[in-house]
């Protein structure tokens, strides 16, 4: 089960993106590529934390123990994603495997619901909304997403919009953390657990 990333962590820089997996097969003859796309994307991050009290050290310390290296997961929040305005009890409607949408049920009716560059988790999986989504008059609102879902979402299933989160783990077994006098310091890469 993911471990809860401790709330008064929070890091002084964050480099955040996706790794897609593509393939290029260039001709010798000409330079011409073909690209072929295949599914399994991920998130990567790197973590760092400039200033450290002695507190966050030992949390940031026992959170990295806790871990135990690779085998670890946790909920990573989106910091800068978070929403405040609330609307609704978002669900899934379908979310098949390979497709980069899905029908997401629950919203007001024909009202603007995300924006691009919003973040969306289902189950464990962040994905970022590429285009403004408005609803229907029924309330069912199609979402295109920045990469590909992974294995069929489940009809119901939970759309957390306010906090969004991607399950991680880091990217080594190995970590450490600078310590001076009266500070520590430390840099993390962590990416997408599936």
């Amino acid at each position: 089960m993911a471990l809860t990333w401790p709330a008064s962590l929070r890091p002084s820089e964050m480099t955040w993106g996706i790794v897609n997996n593509s393939r290029a097969f260039t001709s010798t003859l000409s330079n011409a590529q073909q690209i072929v796309g295949y599914p399994g994307a991920y998130w990567q991050c790197t973590l760092t934390f400039g200033l450290l009290t002695r507190t966050q050290e030992r949390e940031l310390s026992a959170f990295l123990g806790r871990l135990d290296g690779m085998f670890g997961t946790f909920n990573l929040p989106a910091f800068t994603r978070r929403r405040t305005a609330s609307i609704g009890a978002l669900t899934v409607v379908t979310g098949n495997a390979q497709a980069r949408n899905m029908l997401i049920a629950g919203a007001a009716p024909s009202t603007a619901i995300f924006s691009a560059g919003d973040y969306i988790t289902i189950a464990g999986e962040m994905f970022e909304v590429t285009d403004p989504a408005s609803s229907n008059a029924q309330g069912n609102v199609t979402v295109l997403l920045n990469k590909r879902i992974r294995k069929s979402l489940t009809a119901g299933a939970a759309v957390e919009y306010l906090n969004p989160y991607s399950e991680m783990r880091m990217t080594t077994d190995t970590w450490a953390m600078s310590v001076k006098p009266v500070i520590a310091n430390g840099s993390y890469q962590f990416r997408e657990a599936f």
